[in-house]
C-alpha cells in the first residue's frame, strides 16, 4: 500500500498559520488576539512540551492532515513560522 504524498504547499503552511490563534487559545485556555507568524511560542506563550503535542494534534483534527511528530525539536516550535514549516515538512493528508 502507497502512502499519501507529503503535504509541501504554501497553502497548508497559511491555513496552519490562520488557525493557530483559535486553537492556541484553546488549548490554553485563554483568549488570544490575532498573533503575527514571529510571535514566539514559549517565550510569549509560555506552550510547554505538552500543551504543543495537544496542539499539533487539534491541527491534524482541524486541517485533517496526519504530523509525524517524530523529529520535533525546540527549533520548531520558536515561533508560529517555524511551526508551520515543521507541519508543512512533516504532514500528509490523513486517510
Amino acid at each position: 500500500m502507497e502512502l499519501p504524498s507529503p503535504v509541501t504547499d504554501a497553502g497548508l503552511r497559511q491555513r496552519v498559520i490562520d488557525n493557530f490563534t483559535l486553537l492556541a487559545a484553546q488549548v490554553l485556555r485563554c483568549d488570544l488576539n490575532r498573533l503575527p507568524p514571529g510571535a514566539r511560542l514559549r517565550d510569549e506563550l509560555g506552550l510547554t512540551s505538552a500543551t504543543t503535542l495537544e496542539l499539533l494534534l487539534m491541527m491534524e483534527s482541524e486541517l485533517a492532515i496526519q504530523i509525524d511528530v517524530e523529529e520535533l525539536d525546540e527549533v520548531h516550535v520558536t515561533s508560529i513560522a517555524t511551526l508551520a514549516d515543521f507541519v508543512v515538512t512533516h504532514s500528509q493528508p490523513a486517510a
